[in-house]
């Protein structure tokens, strides 16, 4: 007789300060023990072979999102059920989705309504972050409630300002302000939106794919991470620039950061693995997101600052839309912009990252589970620890397979990284100690995430 609900034995448990051969009892959805000696268990599984990570940590998704209004509204093609179980499936534990809400909306009502859906349909944990895209001053107001709900980080545009979206940098000076005072941190999609409607009123008429890059050049992205970067420098307050692209953008992150501010910074796969000369292409067209893909140089960048340390986490910025809304408009102006990734986010990093020597499996589990953990103030996650959470992910790093959109969960009838050969595979995705897919078939519920409340803490994660 046991008292452990299940054992994960002979595996190499991997995380971000180390590695250890250790075998993993689990009690209550939580781990009990770490032990040299094999353990029983109602269920146990031989991970041989095998690498026990930290379940990865999602902190940048829009499942379920709609586009426009009216008749011309478009939807991803995923949703919070089918969304999540794609995400497991690649070794995703936790999501933090972005409840974006209209400026006709209070931003907590909005958030307790995508909770809702998220809470009746997603298979493994969740947050959001508060997307804020009304510049009148009264909405200060509301930080603190929407902190009281578990929810510190505030997402902000500076562009998309024809659409609603951005605020202005006086009204961010203030925004900056009431977050440092309630312990938050702010998010920032940075683009000049200037520069980018100027550009792409210009070449408005110019037909070729290729100007959806050349439009938002990667030095909008330098100005507008300059202009929040000192926003963060003039008020204390904890900056995260989402989604970052570009060399030059990098460059003003690591500055800021030996000066010793509060300033961090993700990137995403496909920034790692393409350039905009994938625009050329004839399926470049399903390829497009913003910001889009760099010219050549900036991978190069991007991954240099995955090994030193200058970014701090690698999200998916999952935003699904399916091949047939695309190819309805293929105009680099009107192509919805977005692609499917939380599904890759850990076998495309193993596989370019630490299989080809540019990291290490220690800081691959820190961008992806550690680091998004310690940032955002999410508890009991991040690490394979007594007392953790029980997410888990069984990983064989040997696993050799080429990439076919049929393949992958995610509906959206392609990938960016169709018919590339991909080193490292997860197996297993473990959820609070329940196995949830199994031999990469999902085997969980639908509905048996959890709404799961951060709070920040300042060190050590955002301290110089």
């Amino acid at each position: 007789m046991t008292d452990f609900d299940l054992a994960i034995n002979g595996g190499l448990i991997i995380n971000s300060e180390g590695r250890t051969r250790a075998n993993v009892g689990v009690r209550g959805g939580r781990i009990a023990v770490m032990s040299e000696a094999p353990l029983q268990a109602r269920r146990t599984i031989d991970a041989s072979n095998r690498w026990v990570l930290p379940g990865v940590i999602d902190p940048h998704v829009h499942f379920a999102l709609k586009q426009g209004q009216g008749d011309g509204a478009i939807m991803t093609e995923d949703d919070y059920q089918n969304g999540p179980v794609a995400a497991a499936i690649g070794g995703v534990t936790m999501f933090i989705d972005f409840a974006i809400a209209p400026r006709t909306r209070p931003p907590e009502e909005f958030l307790r309504e995508r909770i809702a859906l998220a809470d009746a349909g997603s298979c493994i944990d969740y947050s959001f972050h508060a997307g804020i895209t009304d510049p009148d001053p009264a909405v200060l107001e509301r930080f603190g409630h929407i902190i009281e709900m578990g929810i510190p980080s505030f997402k902000f545009f500076v562009t998309y300002r024809k659409w609603g979206f951005a605020v202005d940098l006086g009204f961010l000076l203030d925004a900056f302000q009431t977050i440092h005072g309630l312990n938050g941190v702010a998010c920032i999609h940075a683009e000049q939106d200037e520069i980018l409607e100027y550009l792409r009123t210009r070449y408005a008429s110019q037909p070729d794919l290729i100007y959806h890059s050349r439009t938002r050049p990667d030095f909008s992205e330098e100005i507008a991470v300059y202009e929040v970067v000192t926003l963060a420098r003039e008020t204390g307050a904890r900056l995260y620039v989402v989604h970052l692209t570009a060399g030059k953008a990098l460059a003003v992150i690591r500055q800021a950061q030996a000066a010793g501010l509060p300033v961090r910074t993700e990137t995403c796969p496909h920034y790692l693995a393409f350039t905009d000369e994938i625009y050329r292409e004839p399926k470049g067209v399903l390829y497009t997101m913003t910001p889009p893909l760099r010219p050549p140089g900036n991978r190069e960048a991007l991954w240099e600052g995955l090994a030193d340390g200058t970014i701090s986490a690698v999200s998916s910025d999952h935003n699904a839309f399916g091949r047939e809304v695309k190819e309805r408009r293929p105009h680099w102006l009107e192509v919805p912009p977005g692609i499917a990734g939380s599904e890759m986010i850990l076998t495309y990093l193993h596989s370019e990252g630490v299989a080809k020597g540019r990291i290490t499996a220690e800081r691959m589990v820190g961008l992806i589970s550690a680091g998004p953990a310690a940032l955002f103030g999410v508890p009991r996650k991040g690490a394979i620890r007594v007392g953790y959470d029980a997410d888990l992910v069984l990983f064989d790093p040997h696993a050799v397979r080429v990439v076919h959109h049929e393949d992958l969960a995610t509906p959206v009838g392609y990938t960016i990284f169709e018919g590339m050969e991909m080193r490292g595979w997860p197996t297993h995705t473990i959820s609070r100690g329940e196995v949830i897919v199994e031999n990469r078939k999902f085997v969980g519920s639908t509905d048996r995430g959890r709404f799961i409340e951060r709070q920040i803490d300042p060190a050590p994660a955002w301290q110089g």
